[in-house]
């Protein structure tokens, strides 16, 4: 880079334009503060404008329990109990923003046998006339929000570290714009908002079970604001948790396609053709986890990739990706009835088990499907406990072949951070001026509940905001 060519002032600067320093943007600005918001990306949005919008809302302070036996214990108990308390006025906050929510398709506790589970909802923003609902109508309230006020924002300008003071104090960063360094300064505080790491291949690596594994979101995700914490000292938290799905990664795109089966006629196969999970009646941010087994005979993972078989009436009833959610929601519509997949090669077709074993090269399949087949006939599933109502037969020519990958929703781990959303060091030590919120180094400590990551931002915006206006201004 050359050197620097600008210089710019705020009170408080948020690194990341996505969900999280939207809110926290819009918390300070209304307590009087001059903030800025600074986004790597061409348009602020990040994961937000790829999600679906649940946000989660406790509706009673028992929700804790659950958060509690969801983190197993990763989580300090008090950082949970702050995060309910104050989860328990996102319905109020969002209508203070202007939006009117709507109970989001997917209700319930993603695993209701945890206790307390019963304490929760979850909301869409109701879209306004003429927003495709659920798209983007959480992230249109926001940009709404941000514009009215006039926040300053800049796009394009990736931040590329922090700036400490003598004190040890972080009190600005040095961003490039067009090949420029730019030096910003924040007279009170920075707050990381910068989203999570699902298109750094490095950092999934090290921390994942599943190599490789895809992403859905969006390709800005890159580990920035990890980075940019460590090395002004902090510690890092929660880097293995895994909210995941399954996808197809398409040749010449970035984010793959999360996949949607609207009957129960598929099952999942290794690379040899043998099942090898419950494919319904899980969480769908936890299906990752079947796809992590590493057989070390082999010294491979013969669940990377998977294959999906599915029949002709699943084939017919709807779009495979039916675009929701996603990064490609925006950058390719898939047929209606998944012809045009096929005829690009996406989805293989055969005439026969026998030769869609063939095609895909998984020897075993004939035998797993004539198993699978018995078992929905006998109405139990012995090999992997499928619900009987999802015990649907794979028996209609043609058959299909999709491969599937284990695919990132969001990454949860990042600098560690306390119920104040201040950035800790290694011991415990708050690293002054310093906060973040969001993906970046979520509270999410294991298991993930659908909607928290949103109900994340909102809590630790208000708190990161709060904090920051509350800092002493330096001149």
């Amino acid at each position: 880079m050359s050197r620097t060519a600008e210089k710019i002032k705020c009170e408080v600067l948020v690194i990341g334009g996505g969900a999280a320093g939207s809110m926290t943007a819009i918390n300070a600005h209304d307590a009087g503060a001059d903030v800025m918001i600074v986004e790597k990306m061409p348009v602020l949005g990040g994961n937000c404008r790829t999600t679906v919008g649940n946000i989660l809302c406790p509706t009673d302070m028992k929700f804790a329990d659950y958060v509690k036996a969801l983190s197993f214990k990763n989580t300090d108990a008090e950082i949970i109990e702050r995060f309910v308390k104050e989860a328990l006025h996102n319905v109020e906050w969002i209508e203070k923003m202007g939006g009117e929510l709507i109970p989001a398709p997917e209700q319930g506790a993603g695993y209701p046998q945890a206790p307390a589970s019963a304490y929760l909802n979850r909301y869409n923003v109701k879209p306004r006339e003429g927003e495709e609902f659920p798209l983007a109508s959480l992230w249109n309230l926001l940009k709404r929000n941000i514009e009215s006020r006039g926040i300053r924002t800049m796009t394009s300008t990736p931040v590329k570290e922090l700036i400490k003071n003598d004190k040890g104090e972080v009190v600005g960063a040095i961003a490039e714009r067009n090949g420029e360094k730019i030096s910003i300064q924040a007279k009170r505080a920075v707050v990381l908002t910068t989203g999570g790491y699902e298109n750094d291949p490095a950092l999934k690596w090290d921390n994942y079970p599943c190599r490789p594994i895809t992403f859905v979101g969006s390709p800005g995700n890159t580990g920035d604001g990890i980075r940019m914490a460590q090395k002004v000292g902090a510690a890092m938290w929660h880097m293995t948790n895994m909210v995941s799905t399954f996808a197809f990664q398409a040749p010449g795109y970035e984010a793959a396609f999360p996949m949607h089966f609207r009957t129960s006629e598929f099952i999942f196969v290794d690379r040899y053709g043998r099942r090898f999970m419950r494919e319904k009646g899980i969480d769908v941010h936890d299906y990752g986890r079947g796809f992590a087994y590493f057989d070390t005979d082999r010294l491979e993972h013969p669940r990377i990739p998977s294959w999906a078989i599915f029949t002709e009436r699943l084939r017919l009833m709807g779009p495979l990706f039916r675009g929701r959610e996603g990064y490609n929601r925006e950058l390719y519509k898939w047929s209606e009835d998944n012809s045009a997949e096929i005829a690009k090669g996406w989805i293989i077709q055969a005439k026969s088990v026998a030769e869609l074993a063939r095609k895909i090269s998984a020897g075993n399949l004939t035998r797993t499907i004539a198993t699978y087949n018995k078992y929905c006939q006998a109405g139990e599933d012995a090999d992997f406990g499928r619900p009987k109502e999802h015990l649907l037969p794979i028996d209609e020519l043609p058959y299909y072949a999709i491969q599937i990958m284990p695919t990132l929703w969001c990454t949860q781990g990042g600098p560690r951070r306390d119920k104040e959303a201040r950035v800790l060091d290694p011991y415990g030590k708050p690293i002054p001026r310093l906060y973040a919120a969001g993906e970046l180094g979520s509270i999410t400590g294991f298991l993930y509940q659908g909607g928290s990551d949103l109900a994340d931002c909102i809590v630790f915006g208000k708190i990161a905001a709060r904090n920051a206006i509350a800092e002493k201004s330096i001149e």
